[in-house]
């Protein structure tokens, strides 16, 4: 039910007037729960703290051997993934979608969404791993790129086409000077994933069929979506506000992240605020009901439940591990 008052919109703007006591905390209850499968840092490992810098290369075959081809759907929460299979086939699933390609294969997965994968044995190729504020950071000057790494999709390449660029090649210098330890390593990772990024971009662009300029408008409303959570997701802000400062109804933000993404409006709001009580509870002393207001919580007690209910660890719990982790790797 929503509270007693007042609202005032304005472009760009939503604002609540109360009457009577706050409760903004029913404004977090609101919409489905985050979905229960399972989230991992990297698939089979416990989750981590984000780290902004981050950039992870490893062969498809380094872990999928490990669970007989097959990686059981699951999701990252602050992790966008490239995979690049260049030998094999693979099923590919993403947020329901399931397809059957043979290599040449380019996968790409945002941050939250749930995907698995069935690989031929022996298949060969690369995942690419890295950081939400890093793809942002890459994307800025290359139009069109931020829309690419933010909409999941598997895409079978033209082998002419993709001898045509220098994807592969970057693909193996990225996993090579990954396994270095050599002054400069992150920035020649960084640069390395750059241009790797701007081949991809043109090879999807050649491939796109016609048909999807028809979904633009969809993605371009979760990418603003996306960035105005970014501005104002530690406010109290609900549903109804984003979607004034967007200039659409709930219902139409609600289907376009679905179609996009395979997830509600409340999911992502509610996992941009998980992460980022990751952060805090792992870089910063603050009390646990600190960060709860520090990220629009007006009771703590529903927050420690909030990440309880979705992390299955309290957030002192969390942090004490943690630390408890960091300190046995200092050790080691």
């Amino acid at each position: 039910m929503r509270p007693r008052g007042e609202w005032t919109a304005a472009p760009g703007t939503c604002t609540f007037r109360a009457m009577g006591r706050s409760r903004s905390k029913h404004f977090l209850r609101s919409g489905p729960a985050v979905s229960p499968i399972p989230a991992f840092f990297l698939y089979g490992e416990r989750l981590q703290a984000p780290n902004e810098r981050l950039i992870h290369v490893e062969t498809i075959a380094a872990r999928s051997k490990l669970h007989d081809w097959t990686i059981q759907p699951h999701r990252h929460r602050d992790l966008h993934q490239i995979l690049l299979l260049t030998r094999g086939r693979a099923e590919v699933r993403l947020d329901g979608s399931t397809n059957k390609l043979n290599s040449p294969i380019a996968i790409v997965v945002p941050p939250g969404i749930v995907h698995s994968f069935a690989f031929q044995i022996d298949s060969v190729g690369l995942v690419i791993s890295f950081a939400p504020r890093l793809a942002r950071d890459l994307a800025a000057p290359s139009g069109g790129l931020i829309e690419v790494l933010g909409r999941p999709g598997a895409t079978a390449l033209h082998r002419r086409s993709l001898a045509a660029t220098d994807l592969g090649r970057l693909g193996q210098m990225l996993l090579r000077e990954f396994g270095r330890s050599a002054p400069g390593r992150h920035a020649a990772l960084r640069g390395l994933l750059g241009a790797l990024l701007a081949n991809l971009l043109r090879l999807l662009v050649d491939t796109a069929p016609e048909s999807t300029a028809a979904g633009r408008p969809a993605r371009e409303l979760v990418a603003r979506f996306r960035a105005l959570i970014e501005e104002r997701f530690r406010t109290r802000d609900t549903l109804s506000c984003y979607a004034v400062g967007l200039a659409v109804s709930e219902a139409t933000l609600r289907r376009a992240c679905l179609a996009e993404l395979g997830q509600t409006p409340i999911e992502l709001l509610h996992l941009r605020r998980l992460v980022e009580a990751e952060r805090q509870l792992r870089y910063t002393s603050m009390p646990v009901a600190q960060i709860a207001y520090y990220l629009g919580f007006d009771d703590p007690a529903y927050f420690s439940r909030f990440f309880t209910r979705q992390m299955g660890v309290s957030p002192r719990a969390f942090r004490a591990r943690d630390r408890s982790d960091l300190q046995r790797s200092a050790g080691e």
